[in-house]
């Protein structure tokens, strides 16, 4: 489905009384919006960071221009989701990630840097993490979505739409993001989506587990 498909179905729906309809551009920009507010809240996309400790370095940066972090660029970081110590038998030794008490733990101090204490150069440390989406640029741009999260798409896209005639949480704004809620609310309970990180696929795909 493209994005041209979606601001159809929202023209025709949820913005149906509204003038910003017939401005795809602004849609366009509700519907990125709708794609980052889904991305926080499901699993939708996940991969990893490899990270080879070196003498002396403790911050390494998840952003594609640290030499010691090897990662796909084009997969922005949103959040990080899991961490494992690859140890010398290969399998992988789960790692606490921003837990004060542990000395050993490794630290978020920005979203994109990871500090990790001091420890043998040439370990190498597994970052999972959930990938931001990509947002679309023009209208003819494919909706990297399943299409059980369509409804709360839209539903998100109506709430936005509506939320743009002022800055009042006017009650139509209201019920279209009550909408999302219960839409999101319904794919998990009806088991549509896997709700659960993906770090044992990632591990498994590396012949780990």
């Amino acid at each position: 489905m493209t994005a041209q498909d979606v601001i159809n179905l929202a023209k025709n729906a949820e913005l149906k009384q509204l003038a910003v309809k017939d401005d795809d551009l602004a849609v366009l920009g509700y519907l990125n919006l709708g794609l980052l507010e889904l991305y926080k809240r499901f699993p939708l996309d996940e991969a990893e960071a490899m990270i080879t400790l070196r003498d002396g370095k403790t911050s390494y940066k998840l952003d594609g221009t640290d030499a010691d972090v090897a990662m796909d660029a084009n997969k922005e970081l949103l959040m990080i989701v899991g961490a494992y110590e690859l140890g010398d038998n290969g399998l992988p030794i789960p790692v606490v990630v921003n837990d004060e008490d542990d000395m050993l733990g490794i630290n978020t101090p920005s979203y994109n840097v990871v500090e990790i204490p001091a420890v043998a150069t040439g370990v190498l440390i597994s970052i999972i993490y959930r990938v931001a989406p990509k947002f679309l640029s023009a209208v003819t741009d494919v909706v990297p979505l399943p299409p059980q999260l369509l409804e709360a798409l839209l539903n998100y896209i109506g709430y936005r739409g509506h939320g743009s005639i002022n800055g009042e949480l006017k009650s139509e704004n209201q019920s279209h993001y009550v909408r999302f809620e219960n839409s999101c609310k319904r794919v998990v309970l009806d088991g549509l989506i896997a709700t659960e990180d993906l770090i044992s696929k990632k591990l498994y795909n590396r012949g780990f587990v």
